[in-house]
C-alpha cells in the first residue's frame, strides 16, 4: 500500500484476501517492509511474533444427527401411502462446498434394508451449505399397507466428492 505519512508515527492497514479452504492447519505470519522512494528503510519479519500470526484451524469433524417423522410423529398407520421426512442435521461442513447426503430405510427387526415391492427405499440430496451447521431433508414416500408392526430406521451417509465423510 502506498501512503503519505501525515505525522511521524501512525498506522497503515494492509488487507490480504485469499482462499483459505485448502489451508486448514496452517499458521500464517505476516512480514512487512517499509520503503521510501524504492529504498527499504524498515522491516518487521519476526516468525515468532504472535501479534502477526493467524492460525487457520482444522474444521470440525463432520457429524450427522437426524429426526425422521411421518406428519411430525414417530408412528404411522399402515393404511396406504406415507411420507417419511428425515431432517438431517449436520455440523463441520465447509460453506460453499458441495455435499451429498444419501439415506436408506432399514427394517429394525431384521437389520436389513426395508424392501417395498422387492426394492430398497433410498433417497439422495445434493446441497451446498451456507454455514458450517445446518439441516437438509430427505423425503421417502412409500406404501405402508404391508408394514404393520414394522419399525423403520433411517441410515444416512454424507459424501464430499464421492467420498464418505460421515454416517449415521
Amino acid at each position: 500500500t502506498e501512503f503519505v505519512a501525515e505525522e511521524s508515527s501512525g498506522t497503515v492497514e494492509l488487507t490480504y484476501t485469499l482462499d483459505a479452504s485448502t489451508l486448514a492447519g496452517t499458521t500464517i505470519v505476516v512480514f512487512e517492509t517499509l520503503y521510501s522512494d524504492g529504498v527499504e528503510i524498515a522491516a518487521h519479519a519476526d516468525i515468532n511474533d504472535e501479534a502477526q500470526t493467524i492460525e487457520i484451524t482444522e474444521p470440525d469433524e463432520p457429524t450427522l444427527g437426524t429426526t425422521a417423522t411421518v406428519d411430525g410423529q414417530h408412528t404411522a398407520d399402515p393404511t396406504g401411502e406415507i411420507t417419511i421426512v428425515d431432517v438431517v442435521e449436520y455440523t463441520g461442513l465447509i460453506p460453499g462446498k458441495t455435499y451429498a447426503v444419501s439415506g436408506i430405510l432399514m427394517n429394525k427387526g431384521t437389520g436389513e434394508p426395508l424392501l417395498i415391492d422387492g426394492a430398497e427405499v433410498t433417497e439422495e440430496v445434493e446441497f451446498t451449505p451456507e454455514e458450517t451447521i445446518g439441516t437438509v431433508e430427505l423425503t421417502y414416500t412409500l406404501d405402508a399397507s404391508t408394514l404393520a408392526g414394522t419399525t423403520i430406521v433411517v441410515f444416512e451417509t454424507l459424501y464430499q466428492d464421492g467420498v464418505e465423510i460421515a454416517a449415521h
